[in-house]
């Protein structure tokens, strides 16, 4: 869709080229509210053409930052003491913000540690769109679709001021105001040692006003690990969609952990997951359609984890 050409500004915005994150916050600061950090620049060209937001009279574009742009395996590593054992501490994987999301899925580190972020990329816009926006576009709306399988993952996020760098949770991030003197420069995904004892299942769902290629009516994200028996001994949900700023469910992770599945646990498990999912209407769906839609996703997915977790039998939860 093209701007027409009674909404086009009179001046086009000055772009910015800085070589270095310290730059783009000297620009930044410079510039103030005139200006807008830019990366793919997907989302914000949607904004602009829909008049949603105004073209800026600066855009300050993070493409020339060698940094923005890599991914790694972070070796620092941490000894912990478990009695007798010694344990090394999970590594990270570090996206740059300025990572594609086809880029962020063609990575093997990706595909051996990370599949759900992979399948949450796979469901953000057409391919060529995806050539083109990043995983810290992404996350910067704040309103992502990327962002329920990364809550889910516990990423964090790696801030800087043009001098040093902060780590922060992901979902910490979302709760607080963004520091317009900070510019994102990393996300961090843990890997999580795994044991023979448990099984653990993942699941990433996108609900749309169509099959493909369509803004998000919700998204949920999650993830169930399984003791032997069944009882499920850890659970992370996460949910969004649309403008609702996503986040983990915390209140029905901590009703399913330490139980069985049984069919009164996911009828109360729909009942929070409904209240605590946060929903934000538009001409499209309304908040009880989106909170029903997300409960509902996260109750079959639940159901199918715990199937999955007893070798895949046909047998229901007892009540």
């Amino acid at each position: 869709m093209s701007i027409p050409m009674q909404r086009l500004p009179e001046q086009q915005p000055s772009v910015w080229q800085p070589a270095s994150v310290k730059e783009a916050i000297q620009l930044q600061k410079q510039w103030g509210d005139a200006a807008v950090v830019v990366a793919g620049g997907t989302w914000l060209r949607t904004r602009w053409e829909n008049g949603v937001s105004a073209v800026p009279q600066h855009l300050i574009s993070l493409g020339r930052i060698p940094a923005l742009k890599s991914l790694s395996m972070d070796e620092r590593r941490v000894v912990l003491k478990d009695g007798e054992h010694e344990l090394m501490g999970p590594l990270y994987i570090r996206y740059g913000p300025l990572l594609s999301l086809s880029a962020v899925m063609t990575s093997e580190l990706t595909r051996e540690h990370a599949p759900l972020l992979l399948q949450a990329c796979a469901e953000v816009a057409a391919p060529s769109i995806r050539n083109m926006a990043t995983i810290g576009g992404n996350v910067m709306t704040r309103t992502g679709d990327l962002i329920p399988a990364l809550l889910v993952l516990d990423a964090q996020v790696v801030l800087s001021d043009g001098g040093q760098e902060r780590k922060l949770s992901l979902q910490a991030w979302l709760a607080a105001t963004a520091d317009p003197s900070e510019i994102m420069t990393g996300i961090l995904l843990p890997l999580q040692a795994t044991t023979g004892e448990s099984k653990s299942c993942q699941f990433y769902l996108k609900a749309g006003r169509r099959e493909a290629f369509t803004p998000s009516v919700v998204t949920v994200a999650g993830e169930l690990t399984f003791q032997p028996d069944g009882t499920i001994a850890s659970a992370k949900l996460a949910a969004g969609g649309g403008t609702a700023i996503p986040a983990r469910l915390t209140q029905a992770e901590a009703l399913l952990t330490g139980q069985p599945l049984s069919k009164a646990l996911l009828k109360k498990l729909h009942s929070v997951a409904y209240e605590q999912c946060a929903a934000v209407p538009d001409d499209y769906a309304g908040i009880a359609y989106r909170k029903t839609t997300a409960a509902n996703l996260i109750v079959s997915e639940c159901y199918k984890a715990w199937r999955g977790s007893k070798g895949g039998g046909a047998d229901a939860p007892e009540s």
